[in-house]
């Protein structure tokens, strides 16, 4: 099976939108984007933690970088 990196892709920007909006927690995001599979998600993640793009607040929760 081939990832599609440019889905994830998208979903990364997402995810990111997301987070603008407000720090939320990874199940929160989850919840957010619950149309996606998790697979995908999971790799989106990765994508923003590849280039260093999520930071945490106080409380856990993430916030772009």
């Amino acid at each position: 099976m081939r990832l599609n990196l440019s889905h994830s892709s998208e979903i990364a920007e997402r995810a990111l939108a997301l987070l603008k909006s407000r720090p939320m927690s990874f199940y929160e995001i989850l919840r957010a984007l619950e149309d996606v599979e998790y697979r995908v998600i999971l790799q989106a993640w990765g994508i923003l933690r590849e280039k260093d793009l999520l930071a945490r607040d106080e409380e856990g929760r993430y916030l772009p970088r």
